[in-house]
């Protein structure tokens, strides 16, 4: 019997053992991750929905507080995917009423990653998701509720100096595109529907700078 394909099999196999075992039992990093920001975020155009239409009361409005929740999984080296939800959230009041804006995102998330170095790692995703947007208001001692949902598209990096193989602490900044279609207001008890178009502001793009922790497992 011809040993040859016997050998050249039992090789493919040895190979396939050793490559999987490098690139999995020896890697110097973690399949998991967890991370949890906070920081500044900021509209690139006006807030819709609100109480007052001043340019210096929109711009109030549209830089905020900014925070997420992130978990991302490695199947190889470079290769990661995951989940995160982002929030914002900002307020605002004048003689006639007043504002409190809250706009979350939740979504899929895929990318690359640098887990190669010891301490550094960068790692770069995006993906869409569903965008909701609040604004618990109130004009003339009136309560008024906005809502609406939308989709939008996230793109997420993320700089972390890692302390020891499971911690870590980061650096984020995250882009959010997305547009609404229509709101649906509350207001005397009497509910509106309103179908928005591209000469509204319906534009919630917006940049958030954050800074937090990984955990790694």
């Amino acid at each position: 019997m011809n040993q040859t394909p016997v050998k050249a099999i039992l090789l493919l196999i040895v190979f396939t053992l050793s490559c999987h075992t490098r690139l999995f039992s020896q890697r110097d990093f973690e399949r998991h991750e967890f991370s949890f920001h906070a920081g500044y975020g900021v509209m690139f155009h006006n807030p819709p929905t609100l109480t007052l239409s001043t340019h210096s009361y929109q711009r109030t409005l549209a830089q905020g507080v900014s925070w997420d929740g992130q978990y991302h999984f490695r199947p190889l080296k470079r290769f990661i995917f995951g989940g995160i939800y982002t929030g914002f959230s900002s307020k605002g009041s004048h003689l006639e009423g007043k504002d409190h804006l809250w706009i979350h995102f939740i979504g899929t998330q895929i990318g690359m990653c640098n887990a190669n170095t010891k301490h550094w790692q960068i790692r770069v995703t995006t993906g869409p998701g569903g965008v909701i947007l609040r604004n618990n208001s109130e004009v003339f001692g009136n309560t008024r509720k906005v809502r609406a949902f939308t989709i939008g598209l996230l793109t997420n990096a993320n700089l972390t100096y890692k302390l020891n193989s499971n911690l870590g602490v980061s650096l984020g900044v995250q882009y959010m595109y997305s547009e609404l279609l229509r709101i649906r207001t509350y207001y005397h008890e009497e509910k509106v529907t309103v179908k928005l178009n591209s000469n509204d502001d319906v534009n919630l793009t917006r940049l958030n700078i954050t800074t937090g922790l990984s955990y790694y497992f």
